[in-house]
């Protein structure tokens, strides 16, 4: 009996949505009758309207319905039948638009009975115009229909047909459609289950296009596999697609399979069978059906083609359900919530759901244990102790129940690597929660105090002497382990209507979490320190009265978090973020918003400072932050909460309120949000311009509020202006105006602060951010009213900056650098000629010790002093020290300048007549150009005055000759400032004699310097790299200088390589290094080694040693081609062994040759190298092979990877490994073996990094 009858079509015809339909029914009729390689195109829906023919197909073979070669197609549904295909017939003979009537067959078709067909069709073919014209009809379709039962089955199941379908077949649209549409019209989208799965993606559709299989896709319940299966055909090219969705049938039960196999002779289809019996799957293929067959985790069928999906990636999950309309913060926690499970996903967006079948089959106790601990890692021995604790029995059985479960379809619990988690803890909770006894939660409870009340403490490694053995240390309890514990409690005290065996879930969580939190000490506030958003989570009121009550005492517990301790070898820490992360998750609710604002102000009060930025001022910050506020309080209570709490706390409420005053360069950072109690809050916040406008409105009045005539403050405000609006601008200026007379303004805070911001806005007028000059009237009203009358005060502000800001405005110019200057210099003249005008010279004097710009000072000065007395007295500042020396420094230096040298001369013979001390003496000269008449002067002076100025100059050589410059640098190392004349000799190395340059490089690095060491890597390499040059140096004297600045030119592109040569080539050179790093067995050569030596010259030497082997590449016989001279390598190992075995060293001495030989580069021709594979060979000992496989680990350093990127570095380097292990197995067999252990550790850690980045994908 046919689905669909001629009767059903021609009622279909008299409809309005056959005309468009019925191009698509051909369509996929045509794709299920003709091989993939058919081209087809039948344009369906609007698109039938754009004219030309309805259809055009290409068939490389004869099909029943479709024939050989191309065919034209022409549909029509009106009911005079004759009339459309004459309409049709006519206008195509007339225009076949392109194609040769000759070669192709003219095809119309309707969907009602034609009952003058065969007459039509006879009259046609009569006049030879197409090489095959034929017609179908209402019966022609009934039959093509019942060939193919996808589309049949298709067609019957469209809206307004009238027949309903088989029982036990559904289509692919059918099934898709039922699928992904839920609730409230949401649908979702392929993305949904494919994100993450590409590769398999790529398999199956090769699968479909290639020969007819069976093959198994395994998700975690059958209809994901179906889902995915179907999900993948829509995102499909049109040609795949098409004939994927009109060939598929997903079947129920092997009766209806085997009718579709044996019905089905003219047909092939793709059959995806969701019964589990595999019997009849290769009948159906060699009837040339594809079986897709879906599994879920627990089906133990055993195909040998399986496709298995992985996880769903999240980013894809997460916009595939932005895509449905859900909100990415939703989505994001949907996606979070469901572990990436889409049968929990669809739980959770409240898609109608079964039960999982182990609900009702399975004995619900044995997954107590698991549900209760929520998360635990076995390399954990206090794991293991909670869940033998919470399961009555060891954990070995209690595994054995564990890996049962894991396997069943729609498992709660997931296990990743030696990590165990629910699957979703929020899904098995709600439905598991009823299930639980008393004993159960006292369990929970008991577990809960053992891990947490006294702290968790460190199980020392076994061998607390290995090195390293610091990183080694391991917890009792993981971490995983502890915030299931309290993930546990957040859940109890969600349950909805209690539970039956506790009265008062959320009063149960609040005293076990007022056991740990009430007067507890600082050592327990560290120890939580970590779970700490979760327990503020499972009890906020406890937790917020927890720290309130610690906070008021006169020594908080809680303040300890806050103190930095070292944290192992490398720096220090504080642990104190999980405190601000639970108080930032608090503040997200209003009934909570105003305590945490009061605890994180306080907190700020009390807070040390430290090197971690989040701080509890950034904290309560974020939270308030007009433009970003991370709180779901509405504008009135934050508002009021703000103020209520800035006014209990001025002096750090003016300061939190500051900081959200708008400003250019603003960022936010995202607080931290409770994962449960905010699971149905939607914290995708809408930031409103006219409520941030507010907001700061409401500031600003709070500022004015609890404003008390500080200065500072005052100043602080004021700066803040010009980036507020007009009318906020206005209000602020208005009420300066008012109160700037209250305030003492001692150092004229707000008066430099108007000039910065005049000169900032006037130097750039044309910035979008530049305020116009009507609103900088106004400032500048205010700046006049505030200019001291001090004259001093009125001007210094012009000495403390090399760019003074100036009111009127100026803009740095590189092209117009010598005008601006003396722009500058000009208005600092003038300056400087008031203060005298004003004040004694003596006083003017003393300003140097106010400013800044001591020099700048000076040399303004320099230009208006000109009388011998005055210049005299300015001269007796010759005698500062330190900072305040620059000033007679800039005011010689100008006058020199100005008057030549002998000026200079004649003022100091004058000071030297004034009995002036000689090191102020030598002050005069060390600002003057530096030269060999000014050296020989002041060689002429001798003594003190030459002394002080070679250890006080900044040496500057570049621009002098070749005999001032080797002057120069003698007079530097005669001075012991070895580092300065290192720096002048590497900017011209190749004008300083070797002996100056080798003698600069020793007393550098030997003798002690009279100055601070500042060695420039790049002037040593600059040194060297000429000294390279030289023919007049021994190679022993290089060799000694690369020992000296070995770390140095380890890290520059010459490197040592004098060094690396002598290792190359001389074996006693190696030898002597091996003996430099490691003790012989025998204690009494070492004694001999040593008896000579001081324990510095022992660890400089051994630390030299090592550096030099760890950072060599040549291998010894090895040619800049790569190549290798087995003989020189050969004899290099002998006599290296030889000399080794001498010295008690043989052992280390294998291991050492064993790296050295790793170091033969990989990415050459010449790899790889059997030279290096048989000496191996040779030598065979585990020392020199511990060594090569040692070398070859090392040399590939660190790698670096996205946290979710997983093993897949590792297992490239491990496929790498592979296939060296098998290509050398028989030739070499130690070597093969290096390669397997290292392909095998590899492997190992690919595994672990997978699980690693599997946890993440979980958490994220």
């Amino acid at each position: 009996m046919n689905l669909v009858t001629r009767n059903h079509l021609e009622r279909w015809a008299e409809t309005a949505l056959s005309k468009s339909t019925l191009p698509y029914l051909i369509s996929r009729l045509v794709r299920a009758s003709t091989p993939i390689s058919t081209k087809i195109n039948i344009p369906w829906g609007s698109a039938t309207y754009i004219g030309g023919w309805d259809g055009i197909v290409n068939c490389e073979i004869e099909t029943a319905y479709v024939p050989q070669g191309i065919s034209l197609w022409e549909f029509g549904t009106s009911s005079d039948c004759t009339a459309k295909a004459n309409s049709d017939y006519n206008k195509r003979k007339n225009d076949p638009i392109g194609f040769e009537p000759g070669n192709s067959t003219f095809i119309f078709i309707t969907p009602r009975l034609w009952t003058k067909k065969d007459e039509w069709i006879r009259g046609k073919k009569a006049e030879n115009h197409w090489r095959n014209v034929i017609a179908y009809d209402s019966r022609d379709l009934e039959q093509w229909l019942d060939r193919i039962l996808s589309v049949s089955l298709w067609l019957a199941s469209q809206d307004g047909f009238g027949v309903y379908p088989f029982e036990g077949i559904v289509t692919a649209d059918e099934f898709w459609e039922e699928w992904s549409i839920g609730p409230n019209d949401l649908r979702l989208f392929p993305e949904i289950i494919i994100a993450g799965r590409e590769h398999e993606k790529k398999i199956l559709l090769s699968v479909l296009l290639g020969k007819p299989k069976i093959v198994a896709i395994k998700a975690s319940t059958k209809n994901e596999a179906i889902a995915f299966i179907i999900a993948i055909a829509k995102t499909f090219q049109d040609k795949e697609g098409g004939q994927f969705f009109s060939k598929t049938l997903i079947v129920d039960t092997e009766e209806i399979f085997r009718g579709i196999v044996r019905e089905n002779s003219d047909s092939t289809f793709n059959i995806i069978p969701k019964f589990n019996e595999t019997q009849p799957f290769n009948i159906a293929v060699s009837r040339g059906h594809h079986v897709l067959v879906p599994l879920g985790v627990g089906d133990d069928i055993n195909l040998e083609n399986t496709i298995t999906l992985p996880t769903i990636d999240r980013d894809g999950q997460v916009d595939a359900l932005i895509k449905s309309g859900v909100l990415r913060e939703d989505a994001e926690k949907l996606s979070k919530e469901s572990a990436r499970n889409i049968t929990i996903l669809k739980k959770l967006l409240k898609f109608p759901q079964y039960r999982a079948k182990w609900y009702d089959k399975e004995n619900i106790r044995d997954i107590i244990p698991a549900l209760l601990l929520g998360r635990w890692n076995e390399d954990f021995v206090g794991d293991i102790e909670l869940i033998e604790k919470l399961s009555g029995q060891s954990y070995a059985d209690y595994s054995a129940v564990l890996n049962k479960w894991r396997n069943f379809e729609e498992s709660p619990i997931i296990q990743i690597g030696r990590t165990w988690r629910l699957t979703s803890p929020l899904d098995s909770w709600t439905n598991l929660a009823s299930r639980l006894t008393g004993i159960d939660f006292q369990n929970l409870q008991e577990c809960f105090s053992t891990a947490f009340k006294n702290g968790n403490p460190i199980i020392e490694p076994e061998n607390k002497d290995r090195p390293l053995a610091y990183f080694n240390n391991r917890r009792k309890y993981s971490d995983w382990s502890r915030e299931g514990l309290v993930q546990s409690l957040i859940l109890v005290g969600l349950i909805r209507g209690g539970s039956p065996n506790i009265d008062n879930p959320q009063d149960w969580v609040n005293n076990i979490i007022f056991n740990l939190l009430n007067n507890a000490g600082g050592e327990v506030w560290i120890s939580i320190n970590k779970e700490l958003p979760l327990i503020a989570e499972a009890s906020p009121e406890i937790f917020l009265k927890a720290v309130r009550k610690s906070l008021e005492k006169q020594a908080p517990e809680v303040m300890d978090m806050f103190k930095e301790e070292e944290d192992g070898v490398f720096s220090k820490k504080s642990h104190h973020t999980g405190l601000l992360w639970a108080l930032e998750s608090l503040a997200w609710l209003p009934e909570y918003l105003r305590d945490v604002s009061l605890v994180l102000l306080k907190l700020s009060v009390l807070d040390p400072g430290g090197n971690l930025s989040n701080r509890p001022i950034n904290s309560i910050t974020e939270i308030f932050k007009p433009w970003h506020y991370q709180t779901l309080a509405p504008f009135g209570f934050r508002m009021d909460v703000l103020k209520q709490i800035t006014e209990n706390e001025k002096a750090l409420g003016w300061s939190l309120l500051i900081r959200m005053l708008p400003s250019h360069h603003e960022i936010a950072f995202p607080t931290h949000k409770m994962r449960w109690r905010m699971f149905d809050k939607n914290t995708n916040l809408s930031y409103v311009c006219k409520e941030i406008q507010d907001t700061h409105s409401a500031i600003i009045e709070m500022l004015i509020t609890i404003f008390d005539d500080s200065e500072d403050r005052f100043s602080q405000l004021i700066k803040e202006t010009p980036n507020l609006s007009l009318t906020d601008r206005k209000r602020v200026l208005t009420w300066a105006d008012e109160v700037y007379p209250n305030i003492k303004h001692k150092r004229n805070l707000a008066w430099e602060t108007i000039r910065g911001i005049l000169s900032y806005h006037r130097s750039y007028p044309n910035a979008s951010w530049a305020l116009p000059e009507t609103e900088l009237m106004r400032f500048e009203m205010l700046y006049n009213k505030l200019q001291p009358t001090d004259i001093i005060h009125k001007y210094i502000w012009l000495f403390n900056e090399q760019w003074p800001q100036l009111p009127e405005g100026l803009r740095y110019d590189s092209k117009n650098y010598e005008q601006q200057l003396k722009k500058v210099d000009d208005i600092r003249r003038i300056a400087v000629e008031e203060w005298l005008k004003n004040l004694n010279l003596e006083t003017v004097i003393e300003l140097r010790n106010k400013v800044k710009d001591c020099r700048a000072f000076g040399k303004i000065l320099a230009q208006i002093v000109t009388t011998r007395e005055d210049i005299l007295l300015v001269c007796q500042c010759l005698r500062d020290r330190s900072g305040q020396v620059s000033f007679i420094h800039g005011f010689l230096n100008e006058k020199s300048t100005a008057n030549g040298i002998n000026w200079i001369k004649i003022i100091f013979k004058e000071l030297k007549r004034s009995r002036l001390d000689d090191k102020s003496l030598s002050n005069i000269f060390i600002p003057l150009n530096q030269n060999q008449q000014l050296w020989d002067f002041i060689a002429s002076l001798g003594g003190v005055i030459q002394d002080e100025y070679w250890k006080n100059i900044y040496p500057h050589l570049p621009y002098l000759t070749n005999d001032e410059k080797v002057y120069g640098i003698k007079m530097l190392l005669n001075y012991k400032r070895f580092f300065s004349a290192i720096v002048n000799a590497g900017l011209f190395p190749n004008e300083i004699p070797s002996e100056l340059l080798v003698d600069v490089l020793k007393k550098a690095a030997a003798e002690k310097a009279n100055e601070n060491s500042h060695f420039a890597d790049y002037e040593i390499e600059q040194i060297f790299e000429e000294l390279d040059k030289r023919t007049d140096i021994e190679r022993s004297t290089l060799l000694d200088l690369e020992c000296l600045y070995l770390p140095i030119l380890s890290r520059n592109t010459r490197g040592p390589k004098m060094l690396e040569e002598e290792l190359v080539n001389n074996p006693y050179f190696f030898v002597d290094i091996l003996k430099l790093i490691y003790k012989p067995k025998d204690k009494k050569i070492l004694e001999k080694e040593q008896e000579d030596l001081s324990s510095r010259q022992i660890q400089n030497g051994a630390k030299r040693a090592h550096h030099l082997l760890r950072n060599w590449k040549r291998i010894p016989g090895m040619r800049d081609d790569n190549s290798i001279d087995k003989n020189e390598l050969s004899n290099w190992i002998q006599k290296v062994r030889l000399l080794a075995e001498s010295v008690g060293r043989l052992e280390v001495a294998d291991e050492e040759i064993g790296q050295v030989l790793a170091r033969y580069p990989e990415d050459c021709q010449s790899w790889p190298e059997e030279k290096i594979f048989q000496m191996i060979e040779d030598i065979n000992t585990d020392d020199l092979k511990e060594g090569y496989h040692l070398g070859l680990v090392n040399k590939r350093s660190f790698s670096t990877r996205g946290v979710f990127d997983g093993g897949n570095i590792e297992r490239e380097k491990a496929l790498y490994f592979e296939k060296l292990e098998n290509d050398l197995r028989f030739r070499y067999a130690n070597v093969s073996e290096i390669f397997k252990y290292i392909k095998n550790d590899y492997l190992a850690e690919a595994k672990r990094m997978d699980e690693e980045a599997d946890r993440f994908r979980l958490e994220y």
